[in-house]
């Protein structure tokens, strides 16, 4: 049996503790996907609280399913019929996790937690324990204490990873045994401002390392390799990041990607370095799957 997947990526300049405002940006990317006929909208990491351990992102914490930012989520699912998924900082007993929720037109919601919390994302919890080595500052998962949680969308086995997540040891593997047939990685922190450039400084003829620096970035859209791992797994898979300066420490860059089961490239989103371009920036695409 042959499915389809109607879906959009939306890269969205989160504010830290602007749950209002961000939640008004995911509603808008979810008006624009619904416009041309998508059933699932896909936001960054921590989209509706913002990205970081900032005072004001730990306040925004909030229960699974209770909340503002799970109400505004739900709200937006039933108002454009659509699954919609978007990252928030999770009340869990004494804990702050980074998770993300998926929540459906009906109310109902999935919500996956981020294993591997980095240093700079404390006191924020990781949602398992880790052991360290010298690899890595990240802490790594012991084996088989991965926990995710898939969901179905139209039938199709989906599993939301969140950023450092990507690096748990034999990643793909392990989703492929719980049956996972659509990954989704979302990603926050890309950068600072001192990564990114004018467009003043772009049309310098003059500058010529910025303009391959710039050339390069916009042919890249990580993670690579995902092309082959789809054609070669069955699976499909999509990306985006947050975008834009959050008024604070970083200042996001923005990209993603959505690829078919065959491996087809369907829609990239590039980076996007340009201050002045740093904007809500959406993707469409239908994925195909054989059940």
């Amino acid at each position: 049996m042959q499915t389809s997947l109607k879906m959009a990526i939306a890269s969205v300049p989160s504010l830290p503790g602007d749950v209002e405002g961000n939640l008004n940006k995911i509603e808008q990317a979810a008006r624009e996907a619904a416009r041309v006929g998508c059933e699932f909208l896909l936001t960054p990491e921590m989209s509706a609280s913002g990205y970081g351990s900032y005072p004001e992102v730990l306040k925004t914490a909030e229960r699974a399913g209770d909340g503002p930012i799970y109400r505004g989520l739900a709200k937006i699912a039933s108002a454009y019929g659509m699954a919609v998924a978007a990252g928030f900082a999770e009340l869990d007993g004494d804990r702050r996790l980074i998770s993300h929720y998926c929540v459906f037109p009906d109310g109902r919601f999935n919500v996956t937690r981020k294993h591997r919390v980095t240093p700079a994302e404390f006191p924020l919890s990781p949602a398992v324990r880790l052991y360290y080595d010298d690899t890595e500052e990240i802490g790594h998962v012991y084996e088989g204490e991965e926990k995710f949680n898939v969901f179905t969308v139209k039938g199709i086995p989906c599993a939301i990873v969140i950023c450092a997540d990507w690096g748990i040891k034999n990643l793909l593997d392990k989703l492929q045994r719980l049956g996972v047939r659509f990954i989704m990685l979302v990603t926050g922190a890309g950068g600072t401002k001192d990564d990114r450039y004018s467009l003043e400084a772009l049309r310098d003829p003059k500058n010529t390392v910025l303009r391959e620096k710039y050339l390069k970035e916009m042919g890249h859209c990580a993670p690579d390799g995902m092309l082959f791992e789809c054609m070669d797994r069955n699976m499909a898979f999509a990306c985006c990041n947050l975008i834009g300066d959050d008024g604070k420490k970083y200042c996001h860059g923005g990209s993603g990607k959505i690829v078919n089961c065959d491996g087809e490239l369907l829609y990239t989103m590039p980076g996007i370095p340009v201050i002045e371009k740093m904007r809500t920036t959406c993707g469409f695409a239908e994925l195909k799957f054989e059940l």
